[in-house]
């Protein structure tokens, strides 16, 4: 205590001389005790605000173990998620990364938690509506290498989405797995890579990257948990989301009802590539100069053999770039600032 380690001298000071003292020490204390009390209240605030993959150890079976050991091997506050740029209907947060290594023969035992450990879903069994993928290097995490191998887990009716990295699985094996149709069944993935990819490969291991829920099943939270600014951000860019999503789905009408007009009765796939395509090119909303554009290219597959009368994507694919390719060059940049 401060006050404790006044000197002699100070001891024989008057009162009036060592109120001054008593009371900056006073202040002293009283100032660490709110910090820390600040501290503990942030951190409680976290911690209610957190979502987290953990891993909770019990003795096999469904007894609880109040005392057993959580890890955690990914979190991040909920606030700190944004709208998936492709899919504005998804809320996407991108986990950190603990110190805790995850091996992927105790994938059954992780959990995904919000407010501080309450499980929303988990890994040791799926529903029969929930299903995964093995997506090998096709993801939107820019950290992905050739030493990892990317998987999907949707959890349904919740529509929570988990990507996460096994590594120390061989790409030539994974690969193998993607191109075998009958290598697992998409409900039974966990089994698939506890008991069968865990045990070939004992030294594989897990990262969590990121969880998407639906933002429809979380309007709630985004109301309550999102700081008044960061509402704010939110609301702006749900608002352009929405004049986005509205332009683009003008430009799906006006393509289907004019290959409707002209008696095309198109595959899917091949009414989805052209707008693919012309999306990426900047064709996302009606105006005259870009409905000219999107006629001119249609008038084009018309007359390109192996675009309508093929059920081959690859081939309806290369026939539309070529046709770009010889109608804008090769240059994207030059076209997206004409376009």
């Amino acid at each position: 205590n401060s006050i404790d380690h006044l000197t002699m001298a100070e001891g024989n000071m008057s009162m009036s001389d060592l109120l001054p003292l008593v009371a900056a020490a006073l202040n002293d204390e009283a100032a660490a005790d709110a910090a820390k009390e600040l501290a503990t209240a942030r951190e409680e605030r976290d911690t209610s605000h957190k979502v987290e993959v953990l891993r909770a150890i019990n003795d096999g079976d469904d007894k609880v173990y109040e005392d057993g050991e959580t890890i955690v091997y990914g979190s991040a506050l909920f606030e700190d998620g944004q709208y998936h740029p492709r899919n504005e209907d998804d809320w996407k947060i991108q986990l950190n990364k603990s110190r805790n290594i995850c091996r992927l023969e105790d994938l059954r035992d992780c959990h995904i938690c919000v407010g501080g450990g309450i499980a929303i879903a988990s890994l040791d069994e799926l529903s029969n509506e929930s299903h995964g993928w093995v997506n090998g290097d096709e993801t939107d995490h820019p950290d992905l290498d050739g030493d990892a191998c990317s998987i999907k887990i949707e959890f349904c009716p919740q529509s929570t989405i988990l990507t996460f990295f096994i590594r120390g699985w061989p790409e030539a094996e994974w690969k193998a797995v993607m191109e075998e149709e009958d290598a697992y069944a998409e409900h039974d993935i966990i089994p698939f890579l506890v008991e069968n990819v865990a045990v070939q490969y004992p030294e594989a291991i897990v990262e969590f990257k990121s969880i998407k829920f639906s933002a429809k099943k979380i309007h709630g939270a985004l109301k309550r948990l999102l700081p008044p600014k960061r509402k704010e951000q939110v609301r702006a860019d749900r608002e352009k989301r929405k004049i986005a999503r509205e332009g683009r789905q003008e430009v799906v009408e006006f393509v289907e009802s004019y290959l409707q007009a002209r008696g095309i009765l198109s595959e899917h796939h091949q009414t989805r590539m052209i707008l693919g395509i012309l999306w990426i090119k900047g064709f996302k909303t009606r105006t005259e100069a870009n409905d000219d554009v999107i006629l001119r290219f249609i008038a084009a597959c018309e007359q390109s053999p192996g675009v309508f009368d093929s059920d081959d994507g690859e081939e309806v694919f290369t026939t539309l770039m070529q046709y770009l390719r010889e109608q804008f060059g090769s240059d994207q940049d030059d076209h997206m600032e004409e376009s």
